[in-house]
């Protein structure tokens, strides 16, 4: 529909400026702008609603693919098909994050382009939608897109932190580097094992490669950080087991709840690091076994525990100072 009164047009945009003056061209702009942009903000839109559904299935892939592997993550094969899954899910994850960023980087593009209506200068034709999408606003390459905070998965990356350790790991081996801030991946408590008591080896021997194992499967390589590390668990597990991966505590105040299947109440503080059921299924590290006496996943689970809980940083390095338990010089106390 023709909206501009044949009276006020005229040659060149002469019947503009006599009848209306700049205020009418740029009203004119205006609409041009809105008209321009209105699509491609419906199109993001939609992609955005589709990329939600697409991250929640990748989610939900994820959990019934650990689920489905975990009984046979006892075994270095085992390891390895869940690091594999895991490894595919997060590549279907990145590829929604990045076409993500790609359409706001664009539209981001588009609106700028267009903004000129806004301010009575003519767009200029926007933005075309190939060619430029890697381009932030800005020019340069480093900078970040002003409505990436609008990418509707944007708030599901935080969901995939708990998988960052296995998913980090290249295939077959350790990541490089210092562990990541925290490698936990919650299970379900009902997944809890009270198997294995009794059959795990004692002593600081036993528990030095069992901690190194734990160091492992958290992804630390660096030798620095894996000192750390080493030498605090090595004193905590001898204060709090004297490492043996099958004590139980049943006079503390976590000693409550009905018998589990290994004759302790369901709360009680369990295996080297004397993790309680929750805090164990809570901070589970992935590709470890699901039994809480298992020495390896309870050493695993308490450093994931720590780091929470207590800041301890991923390299370590603070762990003495942050967990008195951890910490040669101090007196014994729990955790």
């Amino acid at each position: 529909m023709d909206t501009v009164p044949a009276s006020w047009r005229g040659g060149g945009g002469e019947g503009y400026r006599l009848a209306g003056g700049n205020g009418v061209a740029a009203l004119d702009n205006v609409v041009g702008a809105d008209g321009q942009v209105g699509p491609q903000v419906v199109s993001a839109a939609n992609e955005s609603r589709e990329g939600r559904s697409g991250m929640n299935g990748v989610l939900s892939d994820t959990r019934s693919g650990v689920n489905a592997i975990a009984p046979s993550t006892d075994t270095p094969a085992g390891k390895t098909v869940l690091v594999n899954h895991l490894e595919t899910q997060l590549d279907r994850a990145k590829a929604l994050l990045t076409r993500s960023e790609q359409r706001n980087i664009a539209l981001a593009n588009i609106i700028r382009a267009a903004s000129g209506g806004y301010g009575g200068r003519p767009t200029g034709g926007g933005m075309p939608m190939g060619g430029g999408m890697g381009t932030p606003i800005g020019g340069g390459t480093g900078a970040t897109s002003p409505l990436s905070s609008l990418s509707a998965l944007s708030g599901l990356t935080g969901q995939f932190a708990g998988l960052s350790g296995a998913l980090s790991r290249p295939r077959g081996g350790p990541a490089r580097g210092a562990a990541p801030a925290s490698s936990a991946a919650r299970i379900p408590l009902a997944d809890v094992s009270f198997t294995g008591r009794g059959t795990f080896p004692a002593g600081p021997a036993a528990m030095s490669e069992a901690i190194n194992a734990a160091l492992d499967a958290r992804g630390v390589t660096d030798p620095v950080a894996r000192k750390n590390w080493h030498d605090g668990y090595m004193t905590l597990t001898a204060r709090e087991s004297g490492h043996n991966a099958s004590v139980v505590n049943l006079s503390d105040s976590n000693a409550h709840g009905a018998r589990m299947s290994d004759g302790a109440p369901a709360n009680s503080s369990r295996g080297p690091a004397q993790c309680i059921p929750t805090t164990f299924a809570a901070y589970h590290q992935p590709g470890t076994s699901t039994s809480i006496y298992e020495p390896v996943a309870n050493v695993a689970a308490s450093m994931n525990y720590v780091m929470d809980r207590y800041g301890v940083s991923p390299d370590g390095s603070n762990l003495a100072a942050h967990v008195p338990q951890a910490n040669v010089h101090s007196g014994a106390r729990g955790y």
